[in-house]
């Protein structure tokens, strides 16, 4: 499936549409340009995946699962998220019963991200253009400095990286032994940048 980055998909069309097959193709997503990323968003948050829950619905007679993500906030960066904040997205495993969707990170629980969230609960991925709205938190393990990556694991030096295409494999494995985890952005840098750029869109009030 190919979606573009601006891209609303309603869960239940899309849910119809995969529900003929077990897994759908990859799916391919036009990065966004940060601004857009940061305005385009309903809210930005830093949290860990607290837990993973699955929910197998009915429509049209055909059986549709669903993941629905908990995440502890720990830090709310713009807009206003829900209390709490469960993530919902399309795809899962039921019993014996499977779904996947091809070419989307998954949650695993424990892991520290900062969350583009848009269209929960509409769209079929809960993050703003799917991939590129997902930022884990890492930490070097020889001084314990926290940094930023992009969902292949590649460190984020700069947020015009944000714009570029999210190799993944073999480019990827090669980028993450060529950056420097020293080089990436921290969380704090991060999210100082998200900030800035939601204000000068006059979304927020810089406080």
């Amino acid at each position: 499936m190919i979606f573009s980055k601006t891209a609303r998909v309603c869960l239940i069309v899309v849910a119809a549409l995969l529900s003929a097959a077990t897994t759908a193709q990859a799916t391919t997503v036009v990065p966004p340009e940060f601004t857009e990323l940061v305005n385009g968003s309903d809210y930005v948050v830093r949290a860990k995946v607290r837990s993973l829950s699955y929910e197998a619905r009915q429509h049209e007679g055909r059986e549709i699962i669903f993941t629905h993500i908990e995440l502890e906030v720990t830090e709310v960066i713009v807009g206003t998220p829900p209390t709490p904040l469960v993530l919902t997205m399309l795809g899962g495993r039921v019993g014996d019963s499977v779904m996947t969707v091809e070419g989307v990170p998954k949650f695993v629980v424990g892991e520290e991200e900062i969350f583009f969230v848009a269209g929960n609960g509409v769209n079929f991925y809960p993050t703003y253009a799917v991939m590129h709205g997902r930022y884990p938190v890492r930490k070097d393990k020889a001084t314990g400095r926290e940094y930023i990556t992009r969902t292949n694991g590649v460190p984020l030096s700069d947020v015009a990286e944000v714009a570029a295409p999210m190799p993944s494999d073999a480019v990827a494995q090669a980028m993450r032994r060529l950056r420097k985890s020293g080089d990436a952005l921290s969380p704090v840098d991060f999210v100082q940048q998200i900030k800035q750029a939601r204000v000068a869109r006059g979304l927020i009030h810089e406080r």
